[in-house]
Parts: structure tokens; sequence; C-alpha cells
């Protein structure tokens, strides 16, 4: 599978699939810059999801709305430093008063060590972040609540 293919099959999913019962994917911008880096992709979001009438109003009063976002950015970035990464995107939080976000780094062939140890040794809990192999199919993440509830999200090969 090809980046291009992953990305289109990762929108669809964050958008109508599974992961519309965690947050309302409402957004979707390719190519987008923040703080002169490049993702692939941002997914912005709401906590609060829309629904019938009864579910929304039900929605309204019992569910928080939090703002949350999904940041998909190429390995070739990830490998010059996932801190710069990780930097740029709590600075994004503050601004747009997300309460978490999830950063996909997906590529072809297994990722260097070093940037394997970063991804499972990031503690910052609203940050989630998962390397994807799009070749044999692997996905690793941070031990946080955020890195393990998406995976099951972002698991979108066939």
């Amino acid at each position: 599978m090809d980046q291009a293919e992953y990305l289109l099959k990762l929108e669809q999913n964050l958008m109508t699939g599974s992961a519309r019962w965690i947050a309302d994917f409402t957004e979707s911008f390719r190519d987008h810059t923040v703080d002169g880096i490049r993702f692939d992709m941002l997914l912005r979001a709401k906590t609060r999801v829309k629904g019938f009438f009864l579910s929304n109003i039900m929605s309204f009063f019992i569910l928080p709305n939090y703002r949350a976002a999904c940041f998909v950015c190429g390995s070739d970035q990830a490998k010059r430093g996932l801190r710069s990464l990780l930097a740029v995107m709590s600075r994004y939080m503050e601004a747009e008063a997300l309460k978490w976000c999830w950063l996909v780094i997906p590529g072809h062939g297994s990722f260097p060590g070093a940037l394997r140890k970063a991804v499972v040794r990031n503690d910052v809990r609203e940050i989630g972040v998962a390397l994807v192999d799009l070749d044999s199919q692997e996905i690793v993440t941070n031990s946080s609540f955020m890195g393990r509830r998406m995976v099951r999200h972002i698991r979108c090969f066939k």
C-alpha cells in the first residue's frame, strides 16, 4: 500500500468509520503547514458528536465538548526529530484550545531504533503517537491512553 492510498483510507476511517465514536472529525486539510513544518494531513474534531434529536440532546448535556486533532506526518520529517514535531503540536494545541491529539507517522520499511524508542518513551498524556509500517502493517505506539486508543482507528490497511 502506498502512502497516498493509506492517507485516503485513514481520512475516511476517521471521518466516517470507527473513529466517529471517539470524536466527530469534520475538517481535513492536506499539506498543512504549522510553524514551518509541513504535515501531510491534519484533521480536526470535536468530541460532542451529532445525531438524531434525542441523542443530540443527550450528547449536549452529558458529553464534554473537547476539541481534538489528528496530525499525519511522513516518516522523513519524523526521522529529523520527533521532539520538534511534538513541540509544534503542543503549541498548536494551546493556540487552538485542543484537549488531545494524535500523531500518525506512516512509512515504508522498519523505522530506526532510535525513533521507535522515542515513540515508546513518549510520556505526553495528551498526545498519542503511532509509527505505521505500510509494508509489514506493524503499528508502534506510545503507552499513554491516547496512544493505546488510537491503534484500532488507524489500522486501515484493507
